[in-house]
């Protein structure tokens, strides 16, 4: 099973731009901001250069994600051949995060396709194996739902060869988990609730919102009970005010029980490792959306190779954060207000 971690937004848009350009068949974009910038602009041009080569090129994006903070010319990507498809649900949003290249390559994390935020800290892996097939039907299924016509895509969905290989990915030590809240599915809850329950020494959580569900925030307390360490890593600024405060206030009302790391610069990765020997990497945040609305994607490994470069990458931004009790954080008068007003918000935040 190959694997690779990337870290920075610029290298990881550089590693998917060569796989762009060397595909033979099929590239297939997932994501929940397209935003053609600087950074960004060699990514494009190798999709349309690929399209305009009779690769067939398929891209999905969140509606939501899309209006906000998000920007192409989809007049000249269409022009190329790519097909282009919104995904617009009511109440419910795509935050996934894929690239699937020739049904043999995937590309899956947290980082959306956007130079906005290049200083900072991301985390994305690179598959090869047995791990694409049932991403690629899971991006098969949400083909369908955003309105797509590819024949060939969607009869691939009836498929049942993802079920039969389903053994030979935990053999492997390597699994794709996801939500799909409209069929009130929610396996990466049920993932998160059976690994905290099941720890024996440490978990490590990094997340760039952190605004815990009281579901997740009782299974942490059991799990601190037992003796079991807890290590969260959260960014000192997020791209909006509320989430930041958010962030600090509850990471300052579970002092007793979690040891909080925060980075200057900023991090969007979003992981959990349990026991240092099974790790999650992935899209979804710690917050009632993420669980709740969204559609999220992550992959689940044990393989110790894949846990090695996590731990490692782990280490390292423990070693550039600030202690959470050396950070300028104060509790104020008014926060207990916010901290109302942001549980009124949990379910949108």
């Amino acid at each position: 099973m190959s694997h690779n971690f990337f870290t920075d937004s610029e290298k990881t848009f550089e590693a998917m731009t060569v796989d762009i350009k060397n595909a033979q068949k099929s590239i297939y974009l997932e994501s929940f901001i397209l935003k053609d910038d600087l950074i960004t602009q060699d990514f494009f041009e190798a999709l349309k250069a690929s399209s305009k080569n009779g690769i067939k090129v398929k891209i999905i994006v969140d509606i939501v994600g899309y209006f906000y903070s998000g920007y192409i010319n989809k007049m000249a990507l269409e022009q190329s051949g790519i097909e282009i498809l919104f995904f617009k649900r009511w109440f419910y949003r795509s935050h996934r995060k894929i690239l699937i290249i020739d049904k043999k390559i995937v590309f899956i994390g947290g980082l959306n396709i956007t130079g906005k935020n290049k200083h900072t800290l991301d985390l994305h892996m690179r598959l090869m194996g047995l791990i694409v097939k049932p991403i690629l039907k899971s991006f098969n299924r949400i083909y369908k739902i955003a309105g797509g016509k590819d024949k060939d895509i969607l009869k691939e969905i009836k498929y049942k060869e993802v079920f039969k290989i389903r053994e030979k990915l935990y053999q492997s030590k390597l699994w794709f988990i996801e939500n799909w809240p409209i069929k009130s599915k929610s396996a990466i809850k049920e993932y998160y609730q059976d690994a905290f329950e099941n720890a024996k020494k440490s978990i490590e959580i990094v997340t760039p919102y952190f605004a815990p569900h009281k579901w997740f925030i009782l299974a942490l307390k059991k799990a601190a009970q037992r003796g079991v360490s807890i290590q969260l890593i959260i960014p000192e600024k997020t791209d909006f005010w509320l989430t930041e405060i958010a962030n600090f206030l509850f990471a300052h009302q579970l002092k007793n029980i979690l040891t909080t790391f925060v980075l200057p610069e900023g991090i969007h990765a979003k992981v959990l490792l349990i026991d240092k020997h099974e790790g999650l990497v992935g899209s979804n945040n710690i917050d009632a959306l993420s669980f709740d609305r969204n559609f999220e994607s992550s992959v689940i490994f044990i393989e110790k190779d894949i846990i090695f470069d996590l731990i490692a990458i782990l280490k390292h931004w423990e070693k550039i954060a600030i202690p959470f009790d050396q950070t300028k954080f104060k509790v104020k008068w008014y926060h207990p207000i916010l901290m109302l007003l942001i549980k009124v918000l949990h379910p949108i935040l």
